[in-house]
């Protein structure tokens, strides 16, 4: 066993000095993640907004995202990666250490939705630094990597974040500002992307290969294969956030009261799997097309959520809960390389800004669809639902990867690029 584990890290053998610097970087910056994962309790129960004060609070605070998140991907294609990000972040952290020592609940709740739009405007610049440190070769252990980091530091934040949460909750704030910060360091001082790759610094004067002054619509349209990506990881995305919607609520009527705790265990068998399990799926797949990978994430997503309309008892939930992180690894370890891929140079901060954007519509929608299915259909025939869904997204990618593959196959017989036979 202890052979096995080494030989699949081994996948992370060998990648760029940066790419280890931000994974470190990630790790640190997710150990001290409290406050927003602890976002409703300090809502309700540290400053006694009711459930529907609260529920308004979180839904303004993602329609302010959205823009943010949008306007953050054209800053950094513009600005640069790096310097968007040790900009935001630091600015983000200012705010929540300032919470730390505000008593005006007003006040506070503003500096919290500007911490956190700062923080997502700079979220596709992880993304789009890893393809300027990578080659192909490389890129998708490489996004893997920073994926486990994420895995690794969230396994402990909820730990500490529950042991603060009761009596120093200042604490909570302070801490998650000075995690931010030291990341944040990290990477402002240790981070050197390559003067000729990407982005912050190519020639302003140089237009894309498909115009820097087209909008990303327009590079989607000229770019179908990424358009087609986009669209059915947005059908995963609406099938994913029911982990955390209908999960719970399943949990609550089968054991009642103890559905709770129920639910809490199963939760933790995700990020352990995905701290386990991510450098051997890694190194099973390195050799496979993104979109076959992809495809098999969508299939385990689909299994699982067949598991789930039939399951009663805690093993064909850990089962299923299983299938569904194997999914989830699939997925993710995939999408970024993909998207660097095939996204013009100038417009792949764009490109993952858009990739998140769509992630977080999707989240959105898929409580408020299944929260009107569920009361009248019951959870097996909505599981069944969602695992149709699942499907056709599963089904989607297998033809657009067979689609790819062709492309990719005639631009290698002519000795041309098939990302430019596909955007001219």
């Amino acid at each position: 066993m202890k052979l096995k584990i080494k030989d699949s890290f081994s996948a992370y053998n060998g990648l760029p000095k940066e790419i280890y610097l931000l994974f470190t970087a990630r790790i640190i910056t997710s150990i001290g993640s409290f406050v927003l994962p602890l976002l409703t309790l300090i809502l309700s129960q540290k400053l006694g907004m009711s459930e529907t004060e609260t529920g308004n609070f979180a839904a303004l605070l993602i329609l302010s995202q959205g823009p943010c998140l949008l306007l953050g991907g054209k800053l950094i294609d513009a600005i640069g990666q790096k310097k968007m990000l040790v900009f935001c972040q630091t600015l983000g952290a200012l705010f929540y250490f300032m919470c730390g020592f505000i008593k005006d609940h007003t006040t506070l709740l503003v500096f919290i939705m500007i911490a956190a739009d700062l923080f997502v405007a700079a979220s596709p610049a992880y993304q789009t630094m890893v393809a300027r440190l990578t080659v192909p070769d490389n890129r998708k252990a490489s996004y893997s990597l920073l994926y486990l980091g994420i895995n690794i530091g969230m396994a402990v934040s909820p730990l500490i974040g529950g042991l603060l949460f009761e009596k120093h909750l200042p604490l909570l704030f302070i801490l998650d500002a000075v995690t931010t910060l030291l990341s944040t360091g990290l990477i402002a001082l240790y981070i050197r992307l390559p003067k000729e790759s990407r982005g912050e610094d190519a020639d302003p004067a140089t237009p894309a290969k498909t115009g820097r002054d087209a909008f990303s619509i327009v590079v989607l349209k000229n770019t179908p294969v990424l358009l087609f990506f986009l669209l059915f990881l947005f059908v995963f995305d609406f099938t994913y956030i029911q982990w955390s919607f209908m999960l719970p609520l399943q949990f609550h009527e089968l054991y009642g009261s103890n559905g709770a705790r129920f639910y809490s265990f199963i939760s933790i068998v995700n990020p352990v799997i995905c701290t386990v399990f991510t450098p051997l799926l890694t190194k099973l797949t390195a050799k496979y097309h993104p979109l076959a990978v992809v495809t098999g994430g969508g299939i385990c997503y689909f299994a699982s959520y067949v598991l789930f309309a039939f399951a009663k008892i805690i093993p064909v939930f850990l089962i299923a809960g299983t299938l569904y992180t194997f999914g989830e690894i699939l997925i993710v370890i995939n999408l970024g390389a993909f998207i660097a891929e095939h996204s013009p140079d100038a417009y792949l901060g764009r490109m993952n800004a858009v990739r998140l954007f769509l992630q977080g519509t999707a989240s959105a929608l898929g409580p408020l669809v299944m929260g009107r299915v569920l009361p009248f259909s019951g959870y097996r025939f909505s599981w069944l639902l969602v695992a149709a869904v699942a499907l056709a997204g599963s089904v989607g990618m297998y033809f657009l990867n067979k689609e790819d593959s062709k492309v990719q196959a005639l631009a290698n017989e002519d000795g041309g690029d098939g990302f430019t036979e596909q955007i001219q």
